[in-house]
Parts: C-alpha cells; structure tokens; sequence
C-alpha cells in the first residue's frame, strides 16, 4: 500500500515524492475519472492534479465537501490504495494469470485477432485480466470525443494528441464553441469527414485495429511490464502510454502476419 510522509493538494506540504506517489494512484483509478484526463507523473501538484483529486473524492470517497487534498492516513489515500489494488473494476486484477494461462479481456469487445494479441501480451507481462476501453469508432463518435475533450480541458491542451488534421477540427470546436453541444459536433463531424477520417485518428482507419487499455486495469507493480510486453509484441506497430494519451493506445495493422 502506498503511503505519504506529508499531505499533498490544496493547502498540503506537497513534498515532490509524495505528489508523485498520489499521482501515480490517480492514474491507476482513471476509470473513475472520465472525461478528465490523467496527472503527468512530474512531482508538481499542479491544477490537473487538484481537480482530480477533488473529482475522486466525489465520486469514489463520496466526501460531503471536497478539499483536493489527501493527507497521510487519511480516508482519502486509503481509497485511492484500495480502489487501484483492485484494478479499477472491483475484481482484484491481479498480477498472475488465471488458470488454464489464460488472461480476461473485459469492457469493449475486440475482433478475434486484436483479441489474441492482447491477451498474449497481458500472458507475457504476468496479468490475469484488462479492460479495454476503446475500439473502433464512427465519424460520429470520434467527434463527440473530441468535443467532450476540449470543453473538459481547452483546445490547446487537446491540439498536442493530433497531427494537423485533428487540429483543423478543433478549429471547428474552437469557431462555434458557443453553439448548441449537438450542432457543434456535428460540425466537426463534417470536417472529419472532409478531411478524411483516417486522417484525424486511426480509431477510424480500415487498416488498423486501434484500440485503448485502461492504466487501471492493471496492477501498479505491472504497468512497465506491461508497456515492455506491449512494444516486444511484433504485431503491435504504434504505442502511445498514458500520460500521453489517457489510456494505453494500441495499434495493430488489419494485414499483420502476426495476429
């Protein structure tokens, strides 16, 4: 169980190994934290951090009042201990695999190849289960994501996952931000469509399985395992790990000889 020597958030001591340590816990409960996207692991207690603590306290310690702060032993730090031993999903996750040698894919379901990939990867990093978070998406969804991602944290912040393609979409965001939530996403659906959907993300490529991994679906003591297992994998092409990007995206060629 991790543990602090001083308080960390609003008003805390914020010595830099304790904020490391209550970042790493959040990135490891981002399930519960969605749309926001997870702390950069830098040891600053900067506002990402703040608001994410606050967020977890409402939604997982169910605080009356919220104070963005976790203080040693306190209630706080023990539910982010607790809810990231469990992998995010209450099962436990686990840091060995089930027997028979074979791992759990739970959340979205995956076309048999992409399937098998995954679950050699979680086999070779020593993980029972993962859950996956994202699969392929329409036009449509790509834009509501989008859209949902830069009300949440500004359209710069959300410039630095896209080339310029994407880019030129949350220029539609950004020119008609004060319209209605459903005509703006259907602008920059439009857009993406235009441009070409491939071009803005592979989650809508023909070519590519693209998939995500949530960060805590698996175990704290696993994830550079886990990385490590994914990057050896020679039908894996592209990797992007959180802080990057919000979850472990995966992209695997539709043509690989290796699914």
């Amino acid at each position: 169980m991790a543990s602090i020597t001083g308080s960390v958030g609003q008003g805390g001591k914020n010595r830099s190994d304790d904020v490391r340590t209550v970042q790493h816990l959040l990135l490891l409960n981002r399930d519960k934290l969605t749309p926001l996207m997870p702390p950069v692991v830098s040891g600053v207690c900067d506002a990402q951090t703040l608001l994410l603590i606050r967020e977890f306290q409402k939604r997982v310690v169910r605080l009356a009042s919220p104070d963005s702060r976790v203080d040693p032993g306190g209630r706080t730090l023990r539910t982010l201990n607790e809810a990231s031993a469990t992998g995010g999903n209450g099962n436990g996750g686990g840091s060995s695999t089930p027997l028979g040698g074979e791992p759990l894919l739970e959340g979205l379901t995956l076309p048999s190849g992409p399937a098998k990939v995954l679950k050699e990867i979680l086999k070779s990093a020593g993980i029972a289960r993962a859950k996956v978070t994202s699969v392929s998406r329409t036009a449509y969804d790509q834009a509501r994501i989008m859209y949902e991602n830069c009300v949440a944290h500004g359209a710069e912040y959300n410039k630095n996952m896209y080339a310029s393609a994407g880019d030129k979409v949350i220029d539609v965001y950004e020119a008609n931000k004060t319209k209605p939530r459903d005509t703006v996403i259907e602008l920059m659906r439009a857009k993406i469509v235009e441009l070409g959907p491939t071009r803005v993300s592979t989650h809508i490529s023909e070519d590519y399985y693209t998939f995500d991994v949530a960060p805590s679906s698996i175990p704290g003591t696993k994830l550079q395992a886990f990385e490590e297992a994914i990057r050896a994998h020679k039908a894996v092409t592209k990797l992007i790990p959180p802080p990057v990007d919000p979850a472990y995206h995966i992209e695997i060629p539709k043509n690989s000889p290796h699914l």
